[in-house]
């Protein structure tokens, strides 16, 4: 069955292959140990990248401070290469110097290679939701640092695709389209804030072909439970999946909402009682169609495909519809 939908989906958009894909994944944890499930994905699938992101710079409101958490171990797998990858929130770039930003990236990244977490400062991907009040700070930012890393890459939202001459383009050697987190999840009108493939059209369309830089695709394959307290969102919910829900604490509701009959735990979230949670998470056959998508219209001889991400469970829940796509462009 999932042979032929593959089938029906590469005959609407055309067999032809224009790219060629190598696939990787994000691993997005400070453990960084492996279940034999997860290193089971990169052996069968010849996976040989891993972007391990190595540490946050959030902005810490309450008293002004820069909060730095990071790995503290060494991502160990056979015969897969380890690539860096920083956050930076964006709200830092408002409160902090550039100075300041720079040394404790170049610190830190110095640090992870003598503690043995990377191998060198070959490499680094940097992610940053970057708007235009920042965009000048943080381009300033990508070129000091690429007199300090050989190759730097930057993640792009997919609004900063449709709106590149007001967003800009970053000065850095490669960018990872982010194509996933489409919506506000805090919009209680939607259904699914991760992924829609008809949602992603809307900005990739017409645009993707035409971004004057060399890129990368980071796809979704994960899902999350958005929790409501009082008609508002509290917290998201990482690998939430109703099959964990205790109906004695819940009961699903039409709109496909779970409604909280009592207030509990689940794991260490506090739930109380009348709060509500949304479960999203991709299609897989949506993440299908959106491939067979970037292989008529990126526009590229070669392209990374990184799914994001390993150490989620909702990956290793549907691997095979994930190892399928994978096959497809092998």
């Amino acid at each position: 069955m999932k042979q032929f939908l593959i089938g029906c989906i590469m005959f609407c958009f055309g067999c032809q292959p224009n790219t060629s894909f190598e696939f990787s994944t994000y691993w997005w944890k400070h453990n960084t140990q492996l279940s034999q499930q997860q290193k089971d994905f990169l052996i069968k699938n010849k996976i040989k990248k891993v972007y391990l992101k190595i540490f946050d710079l959030k902005w810490n409101e309450h008293n002004n401070t820069i909060s730095l958490p990071k790995v503290q171990a060494k991502f160990e797998q056979e015969n897969v290469k380890v690539y860096p990858v920083i956050y930076i929130e964006n709200k830092l770039l408002l409160n902090f110097d550039l100075d300041t930003i720079l040394k404790l990236i170049t610190r830190n990244v110095d640090l992870a290679v003598e503690n043995g977490i990377i191998e060198n400062t070959n490499n680094l991907q940097v992610d940053c939701d970057w708007t235009i009040s920042t965009k000048e700070k943080y381009f300033n930012l990508l070129i000091l640092l690429s007199n300090y890393i050989e190759h730097l890459s930057a993640t792009i939202r997919l609004h900063q695709i449709k709106y590149v001459k007001a967003t800009g383009v970053p000065p850095v050697e490669k960018g990872v389209v982010m194509i996933y987190n489409l919506d506000s999840p805090a919009d209680t009108n939607i259904r699914n804030s991760i992924f829609s493939f008809e949602k992603a059209l809307l900005y990739l369309k017409g645009n993707l072909e035409h971004y004057p830089l060399q890129l990368d695709v980071a796809l979704p394959a994960f899902s999350w439970g958005v929790h409501f307290h009082h008609g508002k969102i509290k917290s998201l919910i990482a690998d939430f999946h109703p099959s964990d829900i205790d109906r004695a604490n819940m009961v699903q509701k039409k709109n496909g909402y779970f409604k909280a009959k009592k207030a509990h735990f689940y794991n260490t979230h506090r739930i109380s009682i009348r709060d509500e949670i949304r479960y999203e998470h991709p299609y897989t056959h949506a993440v299908a169609k959106m491939m067979h998508y970037l292989n008529n219209y990126l526009n590229q001889d070669s392209a990374e495909v990184i799914f994001f991400s390993l150490n989620s469970d909702f990956l290793i829940n549907n691997k095979d519809s994930y190892e399928e796509i994978i096959s497809t462009y092998k």
